[in-house]
């Protein structure tokens, strides 16, 4: 199937198999580290480049198509549909709007190419806006004087406008995007059937962009209270600070460190069920551009063991060692019902920490009591591993940078 675009002729791949997919999204941030550890970050790139990788498994027929295709446009631009993004459309009539939510995912369907699925078959088209404005009420006027007796009523209708009259029944819609070919097509034979695999580099015309959504914010930066999966039964974490050894390799040596705190490593990974999480979570990776916006969230580990019973308000009694050493600030408190709650830490005296605002909670009804930490992803890089039936799952390493 080809097309025209503004880029040219553009060969479009109807059938993207999702599973055994990636998608990865590419960031860049410049990070400038001062002596004392502190950080400035500042943004290189203002949308993520993005890389599809897909394998094409065929028989007979529809592997020589395939051969043939690749042979003949290797070096040429592409469409290709993004089937994570698969929505149900209403029956259109010759008509050049669809309407729908547009907000579901507002970074990667868009203005720009998308491609309709139905029972006829494939079909692309071109999105040239969203949103429009319908006539509810007729203005009228008297005949005589020309007063307006009944005035004009617009109402807006959100939705896509096309660029051309379409017709299709039973149809989902998937964003198609301009792609060039990175590097080769490794093609694996028996004979009789092939598995093709191809990754796909968006053009920058064509990129995601979005700002994504202001979450909750706490002490001027996002918080989020995403939990952490293990790997297995563990999660390997690492406490990492900036060292020097001054060794002159005939007698005794020292060490010396710029940075005033540890920082606390560990990868963030998430499994994500549906197309509503996936969307949320890209909209999460949004917001960070990389490495460049920070965010609250717990430690989840149990570092502290509170001592209290009945209502706790404001103090907190533990019998954690060091408690006055570690220095940190901030906690974090789940209740029984899935709630949390950021505090600070405003005084300790031995065992004792005085938080605020006050908790003012029962401790029996409280699951957890965390510290909290204000981190920031430590990569520019974040690839998504579709797994089927709505599954995706994601890695992301992540470094606290204060507590």
């Amino acid at each position: 199937m080809k097309i025209q675009t503004k880029y040219g002729e553009v060969h479009v791949l109807t059938d993207c198999p999702l599973l055994d997919s990636t998608e990865r999204l590419e960031f860049k941030t410049e990070v400038h580290e001062s002596f004392d550890g502190n950080e400035e970050r500042y943004i290189q790139r203002d949308a993520p480049r993005q890389v599809l990788s897909f394998n094409y498994v065929n028989m007979r027929k529809a592997m020589g198509d395939m051969f043939h295709m690749l042979y003949a446009n290797l070096r040429k631009q592409w469409g290709i549909p993004l089937p994570q993004f698969r929505q149900i459309i209403p029956d259109i009539e010759d008509s050049d709007f669809i309407v729908m939510d547009t907000t579901v995912h507002k970074a990667d369907l868009r203005v720009g190419f998308i491609l309709l699925e139905s029972s006829a078959g494939f079909k692309a088209a071109e999105i040239v806006g969203i949103g429009r404005y319908i006539i509810v009420q007729e203005e009228v006027r008297d005949p005589d004087t020309g007063e307006i007796i009944q005035p004009l009523e617009t109402e807006y209708q959100d939705g896509f406008r096309l660029s051309e009259n379409i017709t299709a029944a039973g149809a989902t819609i998937l964003p198609l995007r301009i792609c060039i070919i990175d590097g080769d097509a490794s093609i694996n034979t028996g004979g009789f059937w092939s598995n093709s695999s191809v990754v796909f580099r968006v053009i920058a015309e064509d990129l995601p962009e979005h700002a994504g959504d202001v979450p909750a914010q706490y002490q001027g930066n996002d918080i989020y209270f995403k939990p952490l999966l293990l790997d297995g039964n563990a999660l390997e974490m690492t406490l990492t600070q900036h060292q020097n050894i001054v060794d002159g390799d005939v007698g005794g040596f020292q060490q010396f460190t710029h940075w005033e705190k540890p920082r606390y490593l560990k990868p963030f990974k998430s499994l994500l069920k549906n197309w509503g999480e996936y969307s949320a979570y890209r909209q999460f990776l949004f917001r960070r551009m990389g490495r460049y916006q920070a965010f609250w969230m717990p430690l989840y580990e149990k570092h502290l063991n509170i001592l209290n019973t009945g209502n706790i308000t404001t103090s907190l009694s533990t019998n954690t060692k060091y408690l006055l050493e570690a220095d940190r600030k901030h906690i974090a408190v789940k209740r029984k019902d899935g709630t949390w709650t950021a505090h600070e830490i405003t005084a300790k005296t031995g065992g004792s920490l005085t938080v605020s605002p006050a908790i003012n909670a029962q401790r029996s009804s409280i699951q957890t009591i965390c510290y909290l930490g204000l981190h920031r992803l430590d990569a520019d890089q974040i690839e998504f591993q579709f797994l089927g039936a709505h599954k995706t799952q994601v890695t992301v390493p992540i470094v606290e940078l204060s507590s």
